[in-house]
């Protein structure tokens, strides 16, 4: 088994989740975001930070300890993104099983993708750190050339079996595709729904 990994990014502060962190990005993604700064469907292209582009769970992990004090220190941990990780979900798995006690695990994505998918790692993850373009499904399928269904569907699954404070769910405002107003109402549903506060955000497109 190994993990298509397009970056690791050591010793990152306080920008996903409490403490030091470590973010693990895999190629491959769903979706086809009008602005995406990541290329993460495109396997040809330099990787930033990281030796190779294929790992074995294990030399991931051989990675990630390096860092590990850190981790206990502050609270901190591996943070999954991409890309999409869930779709690298098995490994992603592995990866948890293995590391070490006391690292927190979170993942950023934008649930597009199987329940199955999910399910394989509700039990490995600490928090959940959602990006969820926008509610409605026709504004999401313009911006991403998706439908929304199945973020939706795994949203409320999630809910089902987690807390409040395992859910970081990010509202973007995108230009050209959704007004404050629109970005509002979905901020207002998270609340409702989840009894969490939205990060509510601008896109910046460069």
């Amino acid at each position: 088994m190994t993990g298509d990994i397009m970056s690791v990014s050591r010793l990152r502060m306080a920008t996903d989740g409490k403490g030091v962190s470590t973010l693990v990005a895999f190629y491959g993604c769903p979706l086809k975001c009008e602005y995406c700064i990541n290329e993460c469907n495109n396997n040809k292209h330099t990787l930033l930070g990281t030796a190779r582009a294929l790992y074995e769970p294990e030399e991931l992990i051989e990675l990630l300890r390096k860092d590990a004090i850190y981790y206990l220190m502050t609270g901190g941990g591996i943070v999954f993104g991409g890309g999409e990780p869930l779709l690298q979900a098995e490994f992603i798995h592995e990866v948890c099983r293995l590391a070490g006690e006391g690292w927190k695990k979170r993942i950023e994505t934008s649930l597009n993708v199987p329940w199955e998918s999910v399910a394989t790692v509700v039990g490995d993850i600490d928090e959940w750190i959602i990006d969820i373009k926008d509610l409605n499904k026709f504004r999401y399928q313009k911006y991403t050339g998706s439908d929304n269904k199945k973020v939706l569907n795994n949203l409320m699954g999630l809910r089902r079996l987690l807390s409040p404070e395992a859910f970081r769910i990010r509202v973007p405002h995108i230009r050209g595709y959704n007004t404050d107003e629109q970005v509002a109402r979905s901020a207002e549903w998270v609340k409702k729904t989840f009894h969490v506060e939205p990060d509510v955000f601008d896109y910046i497109v460069v």
